[in-house]
């Protein structure tokens, strides 16, 4: 009986990578390769015997840099120093900066999660082998739907504003006092999605952001585009850019437009915002709100910020209070 190929994976571990965790593993299955992934608590003992163990018992190597994980630098520089592995990849999302000691190397660079799917195959297809071109591998469709029930789930996934308040009701997140948003922490790498909550406004207004961007050294996110939506039926688009200091406020805000919503205190209604490449689109209730191409000015110049990436999140200043019921994202 002929061995199955090997493949060891040297990736973040837990829920901030489940969604390429889940290609990786589709990806192998579809294709009949084993895929090595070694998820142990770091302090395990024996721990860097057992991955270098792996390592040399695998045929190929692939390293994911999208975390600046310590972990995953050694295992790479073991691969690289020791040479015991002909092929190995390095993959990164587009809107990471690769680090300068690995400039020189070939890196497959991805954006999105189909992208990374499609990138993986054809690393696949070009290192082991082209037949594996013939076999069907269905793509990995992604999607999510929080519901805010679950505090551990939460806090593994979202990071909080650290001067707001919130909490997790029946009804949903409830939060308030922030000037900054409460922010996902693994989606960074979307480019192209739609995003859908449910949200009922308790006092004043409710704020949403898109385009979130927080790199892993980074205390406060330096870039999003957020929207703002008001009981008098008020709708502001902003972009913060900690590139571009405002003397007044943090945010730099764009003309107000009055929407016919009908949005009223206590009143639950749904927001999809489609992120399109730099066209954003805001549909509230059904009605089209807003759609406008950030390229171009008034936006282009406050927009002007490199290696913008994809989290979603919510917003409300200390004279406002809301209530999202659950998010539903979807790429496109």
């Amino acid at each position: 009986m002929k061995n199955k190929i090997k493949i060891f994976f040297a990736i973040p571990c837990g829920e901030f990578y489940k969604i390429q965790t889940e290609i990786i593993r589709n990806v192998c299955n579809a294709l009949d390769i084993e895929p090595i992934i070694i998820e142990d608590d770091t302090s395990t003992k024996d721990l860097w015997k057992k991955i270098t163990d792996a390592i040399d018992e695998a045929d190929y190597f692939v390293a994911d840099i999208i975390s600046d994980s310590k972990n995953i630098t050694l295992e790479l520089g073991y691969v690289i120093r020791e040479k015991k592995i002909k092929y190995y990849g390095i993959f990164t999302p587009r809107s990471i900066p690769v680090p300068s000691d690995l400039r020189g190397f070939t890196i497959q660079m991805y954006s999105g999660f189909k992208d990374f799917q499609n990138k993986l195959l054809k690393w696949i297809y070009d290192n082991i082998s082209e037949s594996l071109r013939t076999i069907l591998v269905p793509e990995t469709e992604y999607s999510e739907h929080e519901t805010f029930q679950d505090l551990d789930k939460f806090i593994r996934l979202w990071s909080t504003s650290p001067q707001g308040s919130f909490r997790l009701t029946d009804e949903g997140l409830r939060f308030t006092n922030a000037n900054f948003p409460i922010m996902t922490n693994y989606l960074g790498i979307l480019k192209n999605y739609e995003f859908e909550f449910k949200a009922k406004i308790i006092r004043g207004a409710v704020g949403w952001i898109v385009k979130g961007t927080k790199p892993f050294d980074s205390f406060i996110p330096p870039f999003f585009i957020m929207f703002n939506i008001n009981l008098k039926n008020e709708f502001s688009p902003h972009i913060f850019n900690i590139n571009m200091p405002l003397e007044a406020e943090i945010y730099h805000r764009f003309s107000t437009i009055n929407v016919d919503t009908k949005i009223t205190p206590e009143k639950w209604f749904t927001v999809i915002t489609r992120v399109e490449g730099d066209i954003i689109t805001v549909i509230v209730d059904g009605k089209k709100v807003f759609s406008e191409n950030f390229n171009k000015e008034p936006y282009k110049s406050y927009y002007n910020f490199q290696d913008k990436q994809g989290d979603v999140g919510f917003r409300c200043h200390p004279s406002e209070e809301a209530v999202i019921r659950y998010i539903k994202l979807k790429e496109i």
